[in-house]
C-alpha cells in the first residue's frame, strides 16, 4: 500500500499524473494520492510534511507532478526495493559523493541516473548509466522522486529549515544516509517534463545543507572533484550576487588544504582574487 505526496501548482500536470498512476501502479496495489495545493504559500519541506501526516499507509512516495510512469506495475518493483535490508530513501537520480565544498548530487563520474528528460522543446533523452543494475546505492537523491517506508520518514522527516523549492531532496536524503543506504532504482522509469533550475536561493539553501549535515566519515575526499567544485562555487557567488563579505565568509569557511591540496588551495586563492571583487 502506497502514499503517493505531491505539492502541486500546475492543475494539468497534476490530473495528468494522477491518471497515469491509476494505469500504471499494477493490479492489486493499494493507494492514496494526497494533493499538497502549492502555489507557492510553503516549503517543499513544510508541503511534504503535510502530506505526509495526512497519508495513512506504509510506504511514502514524494513526487512531482510533471512526470509520467512510463512501464507497468511499478508500485509492485517500488515496494520490493523498500524491503532491502536498511533501506533508506529510493529514488531515480543520485549521487555516491557528498562533496566538502558545497555542491549538488551531481558531481562528475558519481552520478547514477534512470530517467528521461524532456526540455522545453519537448526533446527527450534517457538518463541511464545503471547498466541494468536494479539498484545502486548513493548517499543524495534528486527530489523529483523520493520513495521511504513510514519508519524511515517518521526518523528524519522534512527539514523544515530548509524554505523555499531548493535543497529539500538533499537534506531528506542526506539525513537517512547518515542511518540507512539509499538508492537509485534502475527497475522504475519515469518521464520528467522539466531540466531544472539553479538560482541564488538553490545556493543559499546548498550551502545551508552543508552546515546542517556536515560530512560522511566513511568517504574518501577527491581533491581534484573538491577543486572544480570550489571554482564552480565561486562562479555561482559572483552570477548570484552575493556581496563580497558574505562570498569571502563562504569561501574561507571551506579553503581547507587538507582537502583540496595545497597547490589547489594556492590556486583556489589567486582565482579568488578576480571573481570576488
Amino acid at each position: 500500500m502506497i502514499s503517493i505526496i505531491i505539492s502541486s501548482y500546475q492543475e494539468h500536470y497534476f490530473q495528468q499524473i494522477s491518471e497515469n498512476i491509476s494505469q500504471t501502479i499494477g493490479d492489486n496495489i493499494v493507494y492514496e494520492i494526497i494533493k499538497i495545493s502549492n502555489p507557492g504559500k510553503m516549503s517543499i519541506c513544510a508541503a511534504y510534511n503535510l502530506g505526509a501526516k495526512q497519508s495513512k499507509f506504509g510506504c511514502l512516495l514524494f513526487i512531482h507532478e510533471d512526470i509520467l510512469f512510463c512501464e507497468n506495475n511499478w508500485g509492485h518493483k517500488l515496494i520490493k526495493t523498500l524491503e532491502l535490508p536498511n533501506c533508506g530513501v529510493v529514488g531515480v537520480a543520485g549521487g555516491d559523493y557528498y562533496s566538502y565544498v558545497p555542491a549538488s548530487w551531481w558531481n562528475k563520474g558519481h552520478s547514477k541516473l534512470h530517467f528521461i528528460q524532456v526540455d522545453n522543446e519537448n526533446k527527450e533523452w534517457i538518463n541511464n548509466n545503471l547498466s541494468g543494475k536494479e539498484h545502486e546505492k548513493v548517499k543524495l537523491l534528486d527530489g523529483v522522486f523520493l520513495a521511504c517506508t513510514r519508519n524511515v520518514y517518521d526518523d528524519i522527516n522534512f527539514d523544515e529549515n530548509i524554505t523555499g523549492y531548493h535543497g529539500y531532496d538533499l537534506i531528506f536524503s542526506l539525513k537517512a544516509a547518515k542511518k540507512y543506504t539509499n538508492y537509485v532504482t534502475g527497475q522504475i522509469l519515469i518521464k520528467h517534463f522539466s531540466s531544472g533550475t539553479l538560482s541564488k536561493q538553490w545556493l543559499v539553501n546548498i550551502i545551508k545543507v552543508r552546515d546542517i549535515i556536515g560530512t560522511f566519515s566513511d568517504q574518501k575526499f577527491d581533491s581534484q572533484l573538491e577543486t572544480e567544485n570550489f571554482y564552480r562555487l565561486l562562479i555561482y557567488l559572483k552570477k548570484y550576487g552575493f556581496r563580497k563579505r558574505e562570498s569571502l565568509k563562504i569561501v574561507l569557511k571551506y579553503l581547507n588544504p587538507w582537502v583540496l591540496g595545497f597547490t589547489n588551495t594556492m590556486k583556489i586563492v589567486n582565482r579568488t582574487k578576480y571573481l570576488i571583487r
